[in-house]
């Protein structure tokens, strides 16, 4: 092997070293900041490629992100499963459409409550309306 070879050899083995450490860094990032583990998140802080993780570290990022998805965090005293934050994002979508629902049906049923109040507004006149005259009728 010619000195050049080799030199393109040693410094493609640094290369691949370097990446290998950065992903390895950026696992344990996420890791210690209980942030999901995906590919693109493991991507965008080792500044790698995605193919690149899919094709050297698969398996092992597969894996982390199995058990960090296993475990749980407790938010406002409920314990609740970690999600990836594509995950979160539908489940807040869901959450919003569920409060307008909410929301629209309590507006519904204010309006309606204020109609029954009328109207036993209205009753309680007319009672007291018939309870006069007969107490009148009574005495005559």
């Amino acid at each position: 092997m010619s000195k050049q070879t080799a030199g393109l050899a040693r410094a493609r083995e640094e290369r691949s070293l370097r990446k290998r450490r950065a992903v390895e860094n950026a696992l344990n990032e996420l890791k210690e900041q209980h942030e999901p583990i995906t590919f693109k998140a493991v991507a965008t802080l080792a500044g790698v490629g995605r193919p690149y993780l899919y094709n050297n570290f698969r398996e092992v990022i597969q894996a982390e992100r199995e058990a960090s998805r296993a475990g749980s965090s407790i938010i406002e005293g409920v314990t609740v499963p970690n999600r990836t934050a594509d995950e979160s994002r539908h489940i807040e979508a869901l959450l919003r459409n569920k409060i307008g629902k909410l929301k629209r049906e309590l507006g519904d049923i204010r309006q309606e409550n204020a109609h029954l109040k009328t109207a036993l507004e209205n009753e309680r006149g007319r009672s007291e309306h018939y309870r006069r005259n007969w107490v009148k009728a009574q005495s005559d």
